[in-house]
């Protein structure tokens, strides 16, 4: 099949197109294989579910429909029983993700459909591991365009570790939200009519203060569901919580660690640090904080400027780490599903084995030292 991909992509970008959209749908899942998402190396199966949680407190200020109040989609995994049930798919809902999905990547939906069979490690409603208490908490925060289980790698690691991870789906940067009532959220964050510094401060600010909120009313929800004594959340500690995202997502980690004192540690996976305000930046974290990125944001210097800035103002433990030959999109799932990604540009060289493992391991020990070992 290798061989086979090899020679094909010598064709001419015209003959190709007509090749693969004759067809399509015995022809590209044969060229361009989606896999299944990687094993994770922990000792536990892993259990996930799905909700959609209101904030009666918030009025959603994407619409202009009056009395409209903030509501995000959460999806937990969580170390869990091993059950005979089969793993849920990586894009459910095809019928309604899959046009928008190809949308925000920028590419064809042919070239993505069958990306709706991938499956992941995590079995729908499946029990909590019974003899597991005090589990700690991970929060995660998806970029411009994504989605909560845009790093389900690193989701299905720390859960089979034994964390309680949960993420959101902000409405309106998702590339699609679907509620639990069947109604949909669209994409309404890109950059058209961004043209000057104040119209980016104008429409960024008020929105990463809207999803450092979406995460800490994520982790309300979460700990007043512990407080009730349900069987099921009782078993998450209040005191170990850490938070992570990527892109705009790690800026919205950062925003929100720097203003709620319940999260422990953050992590940003080549967060957008642009967006991050200059007070944030002046005052610096109080709490631990990884960095792992691409080696340059060649067309925004900016970046890393601001980053360095948070890094020296910062109290405590620090560590900015990047990686050679890996590009934005290598920090999320992007790369584990085909090389294809790279074929594209889409993610850098290194082999996703590779990043998977410096990924992997770098979240796990940094949440490890900064947010299970505290309180113990």
């Amino acid at each position: 099949m290798k061989i086979l991909l090899k020679h094909t992509l010598k064709i001419s970008g015209s003959s190709l197109f007509i090749f693969l959209i004759t067809g399509c749908s015995l022809i590209v899942p044969s060229l361009l294989p989606f896999e299944d998402l990687p094993e994770p190396a922990g000792p536990y199966a892993v259990g996930t579910q799905t909700f959609t949680w209101q904030d009666d407190s918030r009025k959603e200020t994407f619409t202009p429909e009056a009395g409209d109040k903030r509501r995000v989609v959460v999806q937990i995994w969580y170390p869990a029983e091993l059950t005979a049930n089969k793993p849920v798919t990586y894009l459910p809902n095809p019928e309604l993700r899959m046009g928008p999905f190809a949308k925000s990547s920028g590419l064809p939906k042919f070239l993505l459909n069958h990306m709706q069979w991938v499956e992941t490690n995590s079995r729908d409603g499946a029990p909590i591991k019974a003899e597991l208490i005090e589990l700690p908490l991970v929060l995660f925060s998806h970029g411009l365009g994504g989605m909560k289980n845009q790093n389900s790698v690193q989701m299905e690691e720390l859960a089979s570790q034994g964390y309680f991870v949960a993420a959101v789906d902000h409405p309106y940067d998702a590339y699609l939200t679907i509620f639990d009532d069947g109604t949909t959220a669209d994409y309404r964050s890109s950059h058209d009519g961004i043209d000057s510094e104040e119209a980016f401060w104008a429409f960024r600010s008020p929105q990463l203060r809207t999803r450092a909120k979406d995460m800490s009313f994520l982790l309300d929800q979460i700990l007043a569901k512990k407080n009730l004594n349900d069987p099921f959340w009782r078993k998450i500690s209040a005191e170990r919580v850490g938070i992570f995202g990527h892109s705009f997502g790690g800026a919205t980690s950062i925003l929100a660690a720097a203003k709620d004192p319940r999260f422990s540690a953050v992590i940003a996976l080549d967060g957008w640090m642009v967006p991050v305000p200059p007070e944030t930046i002046d005052t610096g974290l109080d709490v631990p904080f990884l960095y792992m990125g691409q080696p340059e944001w060649n067309d925004t210097p900016l970046n890393y400027e601001k980053l360095d800035l948070l890094i020296s103002n910062s109290n405590g433990f620090t560590k900015k780490l990047l990686i050679r030959e890996t590009k934005h999109m290598d920090y999320s799932d992007a790369p584990q599903f085909s090389n294809f990604a790279k074929r594209i540009g889409y993610a850098g060289k290194i082999s996703s084995t590779e990043l998977k493992e410096i990924l992997n391991k770098e979240t796990l020990q940094f949440f490890n030292s900064h947010v299970r070992e505290q309180g113990q």
